[in-house]
């Protein structure tokens, strides 16, 4: 049987609904829930497909009609998560930008970007730091997403940086797209060496906020 992908399962507003259509629907959500459930649990490297298809009430060969892998199943929980966190962080960055006037309040906008980054890995470490891992490899599902999720981003910290610079409050002349991608790198590093070094997740953004400072504030006429 032709396996079909979760994303496919989705049905447009409005659309009717077979009894069939409704199963398949019924199906992938409650797959997705255990997968959700699972990786809460007992987080992405230890949980098995298995356990996920037994608790969604179906068989391990059902569950891989819906997806091809466990990435898959990241993709959908994790990558969900990041998608709706970088849609607030560009909402407020909208609210922050109407009062900005400052060069305080520029540099305020890319340290709020990033403290919301980094709240957000601390309810979740293990499996936003296996979302990232994952994100890197090579011919990965999870790579696709992943990188235009850290695009965005990057794009919002340089529209900061342009929006900073005509207002004349950078000290020269930056290319504010390098710049960008290195603020977004250095979140991701300080992400995947957390576990690595043994540091404790929830003073992400204590580190993270002082290597930004050095490459951020000398930009600015302060």
């Amino acid at each position: 049987m032709q396996m079909r992908s979760l994303a496919s399962v989705e049905t447009p507003p409005g659309a009717p609904l077979g009894l069939r259509e409704k199963a398949r629907i019924e199906r992938y959500r409650n797959i997705r829930a255990a997968a959700e459930q699972i990786f809460n649990e007992r987080g992405y490297e230890h949980a098995t497909t298995k356990e996920i298809a037994e608790l969604a009430g179906v068989g391990e060969a059902t569950l891989f009609r819906y997806v091809t892998n466990k990435h898959e199943l990241l993709l959908l929980v994790i990558g969900k998560r990041v998608d709706l966190e970088i849609q607030g962080i560009e909402d407020v960055d909208k609210e922050l930008a109407a009062d900005a006037t400052s060069a305080w309040d520029y540099i305020e906008r890319i340290y709020a970007i990033y403290r919301a980054r980094a709240r957000f890995y601390t309810t979740d470490p293990e499996n936003v730091t296996s979302y990232l891992q994952y994100g890197f490899k090579a011919g990965s599902q999870l790579g696709a997403q992943s990188i235009t999720q850290g695009d965005r981003i990057i794009a919002l910290t340089a529209a900061v940086l342009d929006s900073a610079q005509k207002a004349g409050h950078l000290v020269a002349q930056v290319d504010t797209r390098i710049v960008a991608q290195n603020c977004n790198g250095t979140y991701t590093h300080e992400v995947l060496r957390t576990p690595v070094r043994e540091f404790a997740p929830r003073n992400l953004w204590e580190r993270l906020q002082k290597r930004l400072q050095v490459q951020i504030e000398p930009l600015f006429r302060l």
